[in-house]
């Protein structure tokens, strides 16, 4: 009899695990006052390379790599440091390097491609004297594609690593 109750309460505490476990929600940047907020930057919250905010801070942004590479292109390097530039000087700022891989390649080498492209960003940071400890990483591999498709075009959009500042 103590077995069974026993039996049924672990059963009882799983079910509840798992429908709390299984919930979903969704941050919103909403403030108090109603107003919504996006993030910083252009529409999407990321500036572009054509966009004039491509070299100011704090601006999320995203760079882009070659085919199987996490070689910082030279022409990212200056917005990298424009980044480094504002981390230095305030120091409660975060942000998180998402590295992104196209789907070509499996699961996990996408994923160590992802956290080369992350870590490479985060090594010119902090050439600059940015902290470790204002710097997240996170690598997503091929599973956070921007861009649906099976050609080059696609796939040189999802090759990429997300700069986002964090909110406070």
């Amino acid at each position: 009899m103590k077995t069974f109750r026993l039996l049924a309460i672990v059963v009882l505490s799983l079910g509840v695990g798992a429908l709390t476990g299984c919930s979903h929600f969704k941050k919103s940047g909403g403030q108090q006052d109603g107003t919504e907020v996006s993030g910083m930057g252009d529409q999407d919250g990321f500036a572009d390379e054509n966009s004039p905010n491509r070299l100011k801070a704090p601006y999320n942004q995203t760079y882009r790599f070659d085919f199987n590479q996490y070689d910082v292109h030279q022409a990212d390097v200056e917005s990298i440091n424009v980044q480094a530039n504002y981390l230095v000087s305030h120091a409660n700022a975060k942000v998180r390097l998402e590295g992104n891989a196209d789907e070509r390649g499996s699961r996990e080498y996408n994923i160590a491609l992802g956290w080369k492209r992350a870590k490479a960003v985060a090594a010119i940071l902090k050439q600059q004297g940015v902290s470790d400890t204002q710097i997240a990483m996170v690598s997503y591999g091929k599973e956070k594609p921007i861009a649906q498709g099976h050609d080059e075009s696609a796939y040189s959009q999802n090759r990429r690593v997300d700069l986002v500042y964090e909110a406070k």
